[in-house]
């Protein structure tokens, strides 16, 4: 007995962790899911009611849902125990809930929600529902001098009523704002959060059965450094907005997914830009303010034109291309590849490094490569520019090239940089999926003659 006595002391001894003070324990217990900080309470006395003292609530409510519960009994437990978080324990700093709640339930949760959030500085709530219900979320639920960041997802409306906003601040210390959610006036929720600095937004829909209205515009705060703002609304709905402010003047990152057809507009001179990711839909009033917004973006290190960017361009019978100065990687996604319009790109890109082009195809299966491959020396409509683009000769040291079709086009492109890029190091080749084995190989071999003007460059093809 003296030797387990010994060994149990020894044990005891070497507990370094229970030694520590409460706040250290309770900073490293933070970083748990509730329910594992809960479970700390059986190793000891020292530990049984230390996890009551954690300032973090993170909580998934899927334990709760098991064959000997129903769906509302599993649901009336989980918000008993967070409207007894708010009695007993002490304030929350941090509060991240996922969750579901149907018709009783839901509203239950956002009065919780409500009465919570002042004084918690993070709040990351998500929903989920198997009947695709959509909760209304009324504007008293969300006011908070407190919370710094706020991330909501899931089927939400935040609506809000009558009340009046003029002026009025209700996040006025917020300065991370995520948003995925169904619905929302944005303009109006944006014109009472004063302090943002990073705003990411996903809109599923612009109107609601409790609220429609007629947007007139959306103005996006000055003190955005990070903006995606995304919209995610049926392809078939005709939705116009007279006018899109992009007044940031501090902003380091946009991604732009925009479905509206905006009359109008407002950009600045983003000077500290870094990254731009643009993915607007051809409708026909974008195409005219498509390149204004390109201009303004000429700074950016990082550019990414998806499709439906590269069909807004296209249109244009004079495009003015503004100098890309800074630009160091360009991604551009064509559903037809065009080489005319990117030597114009690249001529307005000098210290342009990587080069990224993924081709989706507009022909099914093999069509394209059994046309190349009966047609290898057919002439196509893009003729070598007179003077070579100077990140070519100079800058230029990776292309990738996905989606590659072996059309002739592709082919002289890609002979074409391979032969004038003097500091070319890697090209790689990414056939379609759908390319035979032995068209893989024709392509290969065909691009393996062809001279190159780096003795440094390697040729990867798959």
């Amino acid at each position: 007995m003296g030797k387990r006595r010994k060994q149990r002391k020894a044990a005891v001894d070497r507990d370094v962790i229970s030694s520590l003070p409460d706040e250290i324990l309770c900073h490293i217990l933070s970083f748990l899911p509730t329910r594992t900080s809960m479970a700390t309470s059986v190793l000891s006395r020292r530990w049984r009611y230390l996890w009551e003292k954690v300032q973090v609530l993170d909580l998934n409510d899927d334990f709760l849902y098991t064959h000997d519960r129903s769906d509302e009994e599993a649901e009336e437990c989980f918000i008993n125990f967070l409207e007894k978080v708010v009695s007993g324990f002490n304030p929350l700093r941090k509060v991240r809930l996922s969750c579901r709640a149907d018709d009783y339930g839901y509203r239950r949760l956002f009065e919780w929600i409500g009465s919570v959030s002042e004084g918690v500085r993070e709040l990351y709530f998500s929903t989920r529902t198997t009947n695709r219900m959509t909760y209304t979320l009324h504007f008293e639920y969300i006011y908070s001098t407190s919370l710094v960041s706020l991330v909501l997802d899931g089927n939400i409306n935040i609506i809000f009523d009558d009340v009046n906003l003029d002026g009025k601040l209700f996040l006025p210390s917020l300065k991370n704002l995520e948003l995925h959610i169904d619905y929302l006036n944005l303009d109006v929720f944006l014109s009472g959060c004063p302090a943002l600095e990073t705003l990411r937004v996903t809109l599923i829909k612009f109107t609601t059965r409790e609220a429609d209205f007629d947007l007139e515009a959306i103005h996006m705060p000055r003190t955005l450094k990070s903006l995606t703002f995304e919209e995610r609304y049926h392809y078939s709905e005709v939705v116009t907005l007279k006018r899109l402010q992009l007044d940031t003047p501090s902003l380091e990152y946009l991604h732009l997914e925009l479905r509206c057809d905006y009359k109008r507009i407002l950009v600045c001179d983003y000077t500290n830009i870094k990254k731009a990711c643009l993915d607007i839909w051809p409708k026909r009033r974008n195409v005219a303010w498509v390149p204004k917004l390109l201009g303004a973006l000429c700074k950016t290190k990082f550019l990414w034109l998806k499709v439906s960017t590269i069909q807004c361009l296209l249109p244009a019978p004079v495009l003015d291309i503004p100098d890309f100065c800074n630009l160091i990687q360009l991604q551009l996604d064509f559903e037809d590849f065009k080489a005319k319009l990117l030597i114009d790109l690249l001529h307005h890109c000098p210290k342009l490094q990587a080069l990224k082009i993924y081709v989706l195809g507009s022909l099914d299966g093999e069509d394209y490569f059994y046309l190349s491959y009966l047609n290898p020396h057919k002439r196509n409509g893009w003729r070598q520019p007179s003077s070579v683009p100077n990140c070519i000769v100079s800058h230029l040291n990776t292309v990738e090239y996905r989606g590659y079709q072996n059309t002739p086009e592709e082919h002289e492109f890609t002979a074409y940089i391979l032969q004038r890029g003097l500091v070319l190091k890697t090209m790689r080749i990414h056939a379609k999926y759908y390319c035979p084995h032995y068209l893989k190989w024709e392509i290969s071999q065909a691009l393996s003659e062809i001279q190159r003007g780096s003795n440094m460059c390697r040729l990867e093809i798959d």
